[in-house]
């Protein structure tokens, strides 16, 4: 049990893990409250199928962050962009509050950097006096 637990620590702090969340189940959100018979939705049209369309780009993405953290910044910017599509599509984005963790997350995971990257030293212009 223990090494699971150390597993899922370094699982958490080697990737963006809590943007990934955020953006999971703020697609969860934005799925599950159009939810309905499929005869309805599909009778809805666009508006119907929409709302699960950004739902299910919105969990992909979440993902995609957790396993493949070198798109993290591509993802974070398509989570941010579904999210805010998902306000006019799907009952206000989830009534605001999958729209709301859809941007936090994204936002989180595009900020988001590993601890190892050092910060480069600030370079200067050769030649120039201070």
């Amino acid at each position: 049990m223990k090494k699971l637990l150390t597993r899922f620590r370094e699982f958490r702090w080697t990737r963006p893990f809590w943007g990934g969340l955020f953006m999971i189940v703020g697609g969860a959100i934005i799925g599950w409250l159009p939810l309905g018979p499929i005869t309805e939705i599909v009778h809805l049209g666009i508006g119907g199928i929409g709302g699960y369309l950004c739902s299910l780009l919105l969990m992909a993405m979440g993902l995609t962050v957790w396993f493949r953290s070198d798109l993290r910044r591509a993802a974070g910017v398509v989570a941010v962009l579904v999210s805010l599509v998902s306000f006019p599509v799907s009952n206000l984005g989830g009534f605001v509050v999958g729209m709301m963790l859809g941007i936090a997350g994204g936002c989180m995971a595009f900020g988001w950097r590993p601890a190892d990257i050092e910060t480069p030293a600030p370079r200067t212009l050769e030649g120039s006096t201070k």
